[in-house]
């Protein structure tokens, strides 16, 4: 493999992509809350989330989703 097709591969391993906020996550509106979500998964609060992936709960569907899917994807 070229040094260019390693550095495509790896672009998002490296800073600041490592450390990039994920927001990809489905949100929920609080009801009578016009300004509130929350995951939909795990139910905290996008504020308390603030776009990190360690700061849904442990237990929640999508955070175990994303981090096996970074653990199949380093190999």
């Amino acid at each position: 493999m070229s040094q260019e097709q390693e550095s495509a591969r790896t672009f998002y391993d490296r800073s600041p992509y490592a450390e990039a906020f994920d927001i990809g996550y489905p949100q929920e509106n609080l009801e009578g809350e016009m300004y509130k979500y929350r995951c939909a998964y795990c139910k905290r609060l996008t504020t308390e989330i603030n776009g990190r992936l360690e700061n849904h709960a442990d237990d929640c569907e999508y955070r175990l989703a994303r981090t096996r899917a970074a653990g199949a994807a380093r190999g």
